[in-house]
């Protein structure tokens, strides 16, 4: 990247964080006309589309990185995050396993795959993936609730229960805090009375 080009990414930088996204969108756009293989770049600018609603439009944006830069690990986790959004998650999945590959223990990659077989209403492979996304990061709010969410749909109160409160105890400020402790209360009380649901 030319001294030209770092200038114009840092200031989308300061423009994005100032919330001028309109200007750090335009600062994008000739960093990544000028090199298509700056993954930095291009990302940033497909996430500020998606957060302007222009989700084809990052979406064409995050494939021609691919294009160019095949195996780009980031750009395959974003394309995989806006399947899931579009509702595919067999395709989502599928990049994710490509990343999975590349990086075996990428947190995020281990997230989205979990949401993708939650998706899919498989629960036992979501919480595997959630499980081992929180052995990389077990400061993830998401996978501590989005496998809370797959233990209980398996029957697995008990567990649903424990991982309810391990999201709790990443966010102790949760504004949902109330309403989870009530429901791990009903779930303790339904596993302690159904020694089935752990099985």
């Amino acid at each position: 990247m030319s001294t030209d080009y770092a200038q114009a990414f840092n200031d989308a930088l300061d423009a994005a964080e100032s919330g001028d996204d309109d200007r750090a969108r335009a600062l994008l756009e000739n960093v990544v006309a000028a090199d298509g293989r700056d993954g930095e770049a291009v990302l940033m600018l497909a996430r500020l589309e998606r957060s302007a609603g222009l989700n084809d439009q990052a979406r064409v944006r995050v494939e021609g990185l691919l294009e160019l830069v095949p195996n780009h690990v980031d750009g395959l986790v974003e394309l995989a995050d806006m399947l899931l959004e579009k509702g595919d998650p067999g395709a989502a999945a599928g990049h994710l396993r490509t990343v999975l590959v590349e990086r075996p223990n990428h947190w995020e990659a281990l997230l989205l795959l979990g949401d993708a077989f939650s998706d899919a209403g498989a629960f036992s492979e979501a919480s595997a993936a959630y499980q081992e996304c929180l052995e990389s990061n077990p400061f993830s709010s998401d996978a501590w609730f989005n496998l809370a969410s797959a233990q209980e749909a398996q029957g697995n109160l008990l567990a649903a229960s424990a991982a309810y409160q391990g999201y709790l105890q990443v966010r102790p400020d949760a504004d949902d805090r109330r309403e989870v402790l009530a429901h791990v209360a009903e779930l303790e009380a339904a596993g302690q009375s159904d020694p089935q649901s752990e099985g």
